[in-house]
C-alpha cells in the first residue's frame, strides 16, 4: 500500500463538526492491507477476490474523502476542481 498523504495540515483546520475520523480510517485500511496478504497465503481464489474488492473499496472511498477535504485547504484554486 501506498504511504497515504501528510494528514497535519489537514487535521489542523478541523472543528468540532469535522465529521472524518482519518487516524482510524488509516488503522481499517492497515488491517485490511493485512488482511489481503494473509488471504493471498490461503490460496483460495474466493477469498482473495473478495477481502481485495472490499480493499479496493476502501481505498477508492478514502482518496476521494480526502481529495475532498484537501480542496477546502487554505490556497487551493476553485477552478481546479
Amino acid at each position: 500500500m501506498r504511504k497515504p498523504p501528510d494528514l497535519e495540515e489537514l487535521e489542523s483546520y478541523t472543528n468540532e463538526n469535522y465529521k472524518y475520523d482519518f487516524s482510524q480510517a488509516e488503522r481499517i485500511l492497515e488491517a485490511m492491507d493485512l488482511m489481503r496478504h494473509e488471504a493471498e497465503n490461503t490460496r483460495i481464489e474466493e477469498i482473495v477476490t473478495m477481502i481485495d474488492a472490499t480493499f479496493r473499496i476502501l481505498v477508492t472511498t478514502y482518496c476521494s474523502i480526502l481529495r475532498y477535504e484537501m480542496t477546502k485547504l487554505p490556497g487551493t484554486d476553485d477552478a481546479v476542481r
